[in-house]
């Protein structure tokens, strides 16, 4: 970066300030959502700093741990073992007691409630947690493994539910699809995939489309349905979108079930959960089959 009298500010420095506005930006949606007492919102801004600046994060991450893991303990103990799980992304379902997080269909733990007011409003803008390590040692009776985590691309959520709040008429706007995937944790060795735009038009646009158009939308009470059958993988109760989560998941490979062969929807619709079906609108809308399958081309 050039500044106007002609220095050069290193690439570091840039980003440090980055990652240090979007932790005010971050403070201020805690404070307000939250009950955490101040000079603790405090601590965990600028940890979240630190944290973000050693990890090159994208934009700010918000480290923090899984509560409620006791239960779940073989599934731990089997990801600490495992070296190709750390940084995985985690799904996020909603639950009676908040928000669970969960790995190929496996629960690992909750978000903790203290954090649930600043992460709800951020999950449809782009938020995800990211799996970053299994804790515990030893090997004592009551042993028990815990789950740390890492909120990731806070700020670029926050930059969003920002433009959404100013988008229109004042009411709730969820981001639009405009071919580009979250921001995630950048971490060594990570593959990164260019995004690939799928639209999401009105439901009235299948009526001039092809019958292989999938529709999505809603009954009066907020049950979410498709025009494609059910693959019953990760969500035995149903489909869903607009985040990351099982019923997403399982949006996303009856999707690809649909339009593709079985061995590219299993190869892809992990990917096209977090790059389409995560951002569809609430109310649904309409997939055209060509742009899926154009998504399918570039995606191979």
């Amino acid at each position: 970066m050039l500044t106007s009298a002609g220095t050069h500010i290193p690439a570091a420095d840039v980003h440090a300030r980055q990652i240090a506005r979007e932790a005010e930006r971050w403070l201020a949606l805690a404070t307000e959502r939250t009950r955490m007492r101040p000079d603790t919102l405090t601590a965990k801004a600028f940890t979240a700093c630190a944290f973000s600046v050693q990890r090159r994060a994208s934009s700010l991450a918000v480290p923090s741990k899984l509560t409620g893991t006791s239960r779940h303990q073989p599934r731990l103990r089997a990801l600490a073992n495992d070296p190709e799980a750390r940084w995985a992304a985690l799904d996020l379902d909603a639950v009676e007691d908040g928000l669970r997080a969960s790995r190929d269909g496996m629960p690992l733990g909750l978000v903790q409630s203290k954090h649930l007011g600043w992460v709800r409003p951020l999950v449809p803008f782009g938020l995800t947690v990211y799996l970053s390590r299994v804790t515990g040692g030893g090997g004592g009776r009551g042993y028990r493994l815990g789950c740390n985590v890492a909120f990731g691309h806070v700020g670029e959520a926050l930059r969003r539910l920002a433009d959404g709040a100013s988008g229109g008429d004042g009411a709730s706007v969820v981001p639009s699809v405009d071919g580009r995937s979250p921001l995630r944790l950048v971490v060594p060795g990570e593959v990164r995939h260019e995004p690939i735009g799928v639209p999401v038009l009105p439901e009235y646009e299948a009526l001039t489309g092809d019958r292989e158009d999938v529709v999505l939308w809603r009954t009066l009470e907020g049950e979410a349905h498709a025009s494609v059958p059910h693959a019953a993988r990760h969500s035995p109760t149903g489909i869903e979108w607009g985040y990351g989560g099982s019923g997403p998941a399982d949006l996303a490979l009856s999707v690809m079930l649909a339009l593709t062969d079985e061995q590219t929807a299993n190869a892809l619709y992990h990917r096209f959960k977090h790059e389409v079906v995560a951002s569809v609108p609430e109310a649904g809308g309409v997939l055209r089959a060509a742009d899926v399958r154009r998504w399918v081309q570039r995606a191979r």
